[in-house]
């Protein structure tokens, strides 16, 4: 039986880190929403050069929210510091631990980096592609 590869769709052009490759992380995330005054942690699910999964137990900021964040990578002291906005929320859904709009990930939002230093970027660039070398 001949077996078939789909061929790959070229990137559009123009196209944004959005589609960039991620990393799971499963790793401890502060964050405080902007103007609350009020820290509180959650997960970092993923992390990409373009921005973050952010698991939160319940009170999922909404979309456009801006949001700063404190997470840190596998086996680095040194945390990633960036400012971050929602594109996406993942509301619970009636499955257990799925969000409503996603089974496949945890309640929480989908974070677009706005502001992060080159190094921070560096590192998370340097995490995914030692990840996915050559894709």
């Amino acid at each position: 039986m001949l077996g078939f590869r789909r061929a790959r769709k070229p990137a559009p052009e123009g196209a944004g880190p959005k589609g960039s490759e991620r990393i799971a992380l499963c790793e401890r995330c502060e964050f405080e929403v902007a103007g609350s005054g009020n820290p509180r942690e959650g997960t970092a699910w993923n992390v990409s050069v373009a921005g973050l999964y952010l698991v939160v137990a319940d009170d999922i900021p909404p979309a456009d929210t801006a949001i700063s964040v404190c997470l840190w990578l596998p086996g680095d002291p040194s945390p990633v510091r960036a400012e971050t906005r929602v594109v996406w929320c993942n509301p619970p859904s009636h499955f257990r631990g799925c969000g409503a709009n996603a089974l496949r990930f945890p309640p929480g939002c989908g974070l677009r980096f706005v502001v992060i230093s080159p190094e921070d970027l560096a590192r998370i660039r340097w995490r995914v592609e030692t990840a996915h070398p050559h894709r």
